[in-house]
């Protein structure tokens, strides 16, 4: 079983963007006649960086364990900002009525978002808990990393429009990059005579 030995400089990596969109979520809505309603917009905003930062990291072909304590780093910290967003929708908007939640939003949108909440927050359990490379949580993490942000996608480039637009498009971005890189990157390893071979003009 290896250790993580997560180091200082990692945590201070993730932490201080964290801090950061966690201060401008809450008191970026100051302004608002609405509060809770500008929070929960806000907090969803503040989501996405450190969501996009972590989806690279999962993409990227190296697994280095500095590069897995990065990548845990931030798909925590992306989860609890979540949460932020998640209190204030549910618990707050909503009035912690689940019924109102799908009455409101519907049975399609409302259940997705609440297996985004219990997968992503169950992946993150198991993240820091369990150590050992099991294949059921490889499968299970590769399938959230391919539905949370299509799910996300869909709330910001299809249903909703204005900055949030703009995130879901740098999020597509980054992660058709990253799978470019990593394509790349198995075709190199897959023909390494290639990468020798010089290139004439």
């Amino acid at each position: 079983m290896n250790k993580r030995n997560i180091t200082l400089g990692q945590f201070t990596a993730a932490f201080v963007p964290f801090g950061l969109l966690f201060t401008a979520a809450l008191v970026g809505a100051e302004t608002s006649l609405d509060l809770p309603h500008e929070r929960m917009v806000y907090s969803v905003w503040a989501t996405m960086p450190p969501m996009i930062v972590a989806l690279c990291l999962f993409i990227l072909p190296s697994r280095s364990q500095a590069r897995k304590n990065v990548w845990l780093l931030f798909w925590t910290f992306a989860f609890l900002l979540y949460m932020v967003h998640f209190y204030y929708a549910v618990m707050v908007h909503y009035h912690a009525s689940i019924s109102e939640v799908f009455h409101e939003q519907g049975a399609k949108i409302a259940g997705s978002n609440f297996l985004d909440t219990i997968w992503w927050g169950v992946d993150v359990i198991l993240a820091w808990i369990v150590q050992r490379d099991l294949k059921w949580i490889r499968v299970e993490r590769l399938l959230l990393n391919i539905y949370l942000p299509l799910t996300f996608f869909v709330a910001s480039v299809v249903i909703f429009k204005g900055f949030v637009n703009l995130l879901g498009y740098m999020m597509t971005a980054a992660i058709v990059i990253c799978l470019l890189v990593r394509l790349r990157a198995w075709w190199m390893a897959r023909h390494p005579a290639n990468a020798l071979e010089p290139q004439h003009g």
